[in-house]
């Protein structure tokens, strides 16, 4: 006759044993989940899950991955330490409509060749014309949210892509500031960033209601310990209006502004690189 070898072993919803209900090595189930669980020590003694139904998976010790499912369309991510979680997934920024043209027309709207409905935001859209990019008010006028109307016949044969922006601010990694100083002081902070941001380019433009406008392009980068930048394109109406330096201060990299004239505004568009 077969003899019947039970382990340890309870019938309770989510009952997990402790410690001290289990020698090093003694397995127990749980025959509501069909969950078995014994005991190790790898220093310190711990109650751990093993089989194919865990309530928690960890690998390796060191990837946890999360207990319960995300929404249509998340992915997982990490935070660096072996947690991974469910988030959005990041916007693709752009939607791309293309139209395979049958016969003439000037009229580009409705479905698509993948069978995407054209929408766009005037302004945010590309229009190109057998990859000729057209030029707005000349070559197309946006007629509404959902309609591009050529200025000449698209014929047949023709391929017309209408690229629309849908998170403009997500383009790049940009960051705005404004700032007035109304002193001529040497090395005023215009801009101050961790040094985690390697890299840096500004678009600085610099305002006074006398002394006009003067615009440049920077980029400034960092070795942890010290900031170099480079200027150029610089274009202003009568003179220029500031000098640049730069340093890392405090673990920051800083950009500093010395300006010609007092009460000058400054507005600063950063591309963080990384």
């Amino acid at each position: 006759m077969a003899t019947v070898i039970q382990f340890k072993r309870s019938s309770t919803e989510s009952d997990v044993p402790a410690i001290s209900d289990l020698s090093l090595g003694e397995l127990a189930v749980n025959t509501y989940h069909g969950r078995f669980y014994t005991e190790k020590n790898d220093g310190s003694a711990a109650i751990v899950e093993v089989g194919s139904n865990p309530s928690s998976l960890t690998i390796n010790d060191a990837i946890t991955f999360p207990t319960s499912d995300g929404t249509s369309g998340q992915i997982l991510e990490t935070n660096g330490s072996g947690t991974l979680s469910f988030t959005n997934a990041p916007s693709y920024e752009q939607n791309i409509f293309e139209y395979s043209i049958t016969g003439n027309t000037t009229v580009i709207s409705g479905s698509d060749d993948n069978s995407a409905t054209l929408s766009y935001t005037a302004g945010l859209e590309a229009v190109f014309l057998n990859g000729i990019r057209l030029v707005a008010g000349d070559d197309y006028t946006q007629t509404n949210s959902s309609t591009i109307t050529l200025t000449a016949n698209a014929v047949n044969g023709d391929i017309v892509q209408v690229v629309a922006i849908t998170e403009s601010a997500n383009l790049v990694q940009g960051h705005r500031t404004s700032v007035s100083l109304s002193t001529t002081t040497a090395d005023q902070v215009l801009s101050s960033n961790g040094v985690a941001n390697k890299a840096i380019k500004y678009v600085i433009t610099a305002t006074h209601a006398t002394a006009g406008t003067h615009a440049a392009e920077v980029l400034l980068i960092n070795d942890g310990s010290n900031a170099y930048f480079v200027q150029y394109g610089d274009a202003f109406s009568d003179a220029s209006m500031f000098t640049l330096s730069s340093d890392v201060n405090s673990g920051n990299m800083r950009l500093l502004v010395t300006p010609v004239n007092t009460n000058t505004s400054f507005d600063t568009f950063q591309i963080r690189m990384s």
